[in-house]
């Protein structure tokens, strides 16, 4: 999507005639398998029944009563690929649907694509994110080819680069005082993660 020619772009701006990539966010379940990825928990095996991330009890009426709070973060099931997800039709994953994972009760031709403040604060704030930043915290830390440079490790490994030296000295310290899971959130919210370029 980087603008090599000053001409194209003032000819076609809006890449109407697509000369260049158009930039756009990672899909829901990309976002969920890539954090599941980076810390080396991705199960990617291959077939198989779905797997209902949720809890789910005996409802008043037809519809049962689906809890993804209560869901154990660390149940095995949370680490499937999201293709294998068990969807509810009429009770979405708040987190998914945030990150504008399509319902399953109707036919979406189109994906739409938006970005809210409110998928930041859901990537800051979800226990499931949080968790998984836990485990590419410890992931880092405790290998021995990683650990000595840990904010050069989580620039690979979530960005594939490495840091600047002012991101390098702004992460480390931040790091230091909030420790490395914070940091990791911090870099799996960034434009540069969530998004194709």
């Amino acid at each position: 999507s980087t603008q090599h020619n000053p001409a194209y772009a003032a000819i076609d701006g809006g890449n109407r005639l697509l000369w260049r990539g158009n930039r756009h966010r990672l899909d829901a379940e990309v976002i969920r398998d890539s954090l599941l990825l980076l810390n080396g928990r991705l199960d990617a095996t291959l077939g198989g029944p779905s797997v209902k991330q949720f809890v789910m009890t005996p409802g008043i009426h037809v519809t049962p009563n689906v809890d993804y709070k209560s869901f154990q973060l660390d149940d095995p099931a949370n680490s499937r690929r999201s293709i294998y997800r068990f969807l509810f039709r009429t009770l979405p994953d708040p987190f998914m649907d945030t990150l504008d994972c399509p319902a399953g009760d109707q036919l979406v031709p189109v994906r739409s694509e938006s970005v809210t403040s409110l998928q930041a604060l859901a990537l800051l704030n979800n226990p499931f994110v949080i968790r998984q930043c836990e485990h590419l915290a410890t992931r880092i830390t405790s290998d021995p080819q990683l650990a000595p440079q840990p904010i050069d490790a989580l620039y690979r490994l979530a960005l594939q680069r490495p840091p600047t030296p002012e991101e390098r000295q702004k992460l480390q310290a931040y790091a230091t005082h909030h420790g490395l899971a914070n940091a990791c959130r911090l870099v799996v919210n960034s434009n540069e993660f969530l998004f194709v370029e």
